[in-house]
């Protein structure tokens, strides 16, 4: 603003160049007045993909508190209500969680004194008083403060979504004007009737909304299981909570001890067990980007539950598993527990004859491709699981004899190579595009063949 006397008087200014380097004053100072998120803690999740308005995720189970800076893990495995599979959360928040932010600012002015924190629409006051150094303001609140000052309670029971505003109220000549950082703070609380302990199973009744995943089934791979036949709850990826998605599925797994029987085996099962994430691909049909459960043991048997993993970190509605509830009815065990073994074969992962003889090794391109294709087109439909089973079952056997024969291997190598190039178009351009495309050509050969070929053998011609 200093700027503006030296200009006005300049001798022969005109008063639209007054106007353009008021502007451009002014411009300058907004440019300035910027207030940049630095970090977050405190917090059970967080989604820094729009960084001018950044989201933060509060995931309350009960069940456990910490050191009031980091969150806790209630996912104990403790037996609850004749149950160990129940709601929990490994990053789980409590009333007197600190909540941490941190955002910068070059704007003149900004000091420790004239923070501005809002919640919702009304101004918020914390009980740590803000710091502010080296150009960086730092925010300390409690989750009970912010959810009381939210209007839900101290005990943050309840779930919900709010508003939160940090930055600076600067006055300067007179005008006040607020330079804030806008975030979205959503909550979800647990059910503390157990209600969201378990989803029924959707493959004998209808989906309840709002569930997530509600049904599998254990398949066999080499080092691996397929959890099969996902089933999704209308609503998908909604959660039982408002502006709060579901985003992973969660498998809780236990090795079978010698000579025990599968109940026994899932029944020891808990949300403290060994589990395998996978994330959730909202947009895909089936929602799932990858169902395989990796780095397991050939020859030992497995027993597995699923549950469904929201933003907040909350993991609930698990399979209702034989030993952990009778209501809602429990599934049957032989869709929990397999064995995973070595498959040879084309469309397995690993240790695949097409990979070690066709083409050299277990990760070559080639064979990453065939991957690709059942992935996207064989896995996703029940036609083609069928296939994948069928294909399983039967293709040992004769891999084993292909893989004894250096013939059979040219051979097997040679007939694959008009597979790989359909299965790596169908990737690239589509499926249907890509049968299309071959049938056209194969159409076009034909033509070619019998007005050349034939064509000159009918007109007698060598």
């Amino acid at each position: 603003m200093a700027l503006l006397p030296r200009i006005g008087f300049r001798k022969g200014l005109t008063l639209p160049a007054l106007l353009l380097g008021a502007g451009l004053s002014l411009f300058s100072a907004q440019t300035l007045a910027t207030v940049e998120l630095v970090s977050i803690s405190g917090v059970s999740n967080q989604d820094l993909t729009t960084l001018t308005k950044p989201l933060i995720y509060g995931g309350f189970t009960g069940g456990c508190t910490g050191d009031g800076i980091s969150t806790c893990d209630s996912c104990t495995g403790a037996a609850v209500s004749g149950s160990k599979l129940w709601t929990c959360n490994k990053t789980n928040a409590y009333p007197n969680l600190r909540m941490t932010i941190q955002v910068s600012t070059n704007t003149a002015g900004a000091s420790a004194t004239n923070y501005l924190i809002k919640v919702n629409e009304d101004k918020f006051t914390p009980t740590i008083s803000p710091t502010f150094a080296d150009g960086i303001l730092t925010v300390q609140m409690t989750w009970g403060e912010f959810c009381n000052a939210a209007g839900q309670g101290s005990s943050c029971a309840t779930s919900f979504s709010a508003d939160l505003q940090v930055g600076f109220e600067i006055t300067n000549s007179g005008t006040t004007t607020a330079d804030t950082l806008p975030f979205k703070v959503s909550v979800r609380a647990a059910a503390t009737d157990g209600s969201d302990w378990f989803y029924t199973d959707c493959n004998t009744a209808d989906a309840t909304a709002s569930i997530g995943f509600c049904h599998f089934e254990t398949f066999p791979g080499d080092q691996k299981i397929y959890a099969d036949n996902l089933v999704v709850a209308p609503g998908y990826p909604a959660s039982t909570a408002a502006g709060i998605n579901y985003t992973d599925l969660v498998f809780f797994y236990e090795e079978q001890q010698t000579a025990e029987a599968d109940t026994a085996t899932v029944a020891r099962i808990s949300n403290a067990s060994p589990f395998f994430t996978i994330g959730v691909q909202e947009t895909a049909s089936p929602p799932v980007a990858d169902n395989r459960i990796d780095g397991l043991t050939n020859g030992t048997r497995y027993c597995m539950v699923m549950a469904n993993q929201d933003a907040t970190g909350i993991i609930s509605f698990f399979t209702p598993a034989p030993g952990h509830t009778t209501t809602p009815t429990p599934v049957p065990i032989g869709e929990l527990c397999t064995t995973p073994a070595e498959v040879v074969g084309l469309l397995d992962d690993k240790k695949c004859f097409i990979a070690t003889a066709a083409f050299g090794s277990e990760m070559a391109p080639e064979v990453q491709s065939f991957r690709d294709f059942r992935n996207k087109y064989l896995l996703p439909y029940s036609w083609g699981k069928s296939f994948v089973k069928f294909y399983y079952k039967h293709s040992p056997y004769y891999a084993h004899m292909i893989a004894e024969s250096e013939v059979a291997k040219t051979v097997v190598r040679a007939a694959l190579w008009p597979l790989l190039f359909f299965a790596r178009m169908s990737v690239s351009f589509g499926f249907w595009a890509t049968l299309l495309i071959w049938s056209l050509v194969a159409v076009s050969a034909y033509e070619l063949y019998r007005r050349v070929i034939v064509g000159r053998r009918y007109r007698g011609e060598p």
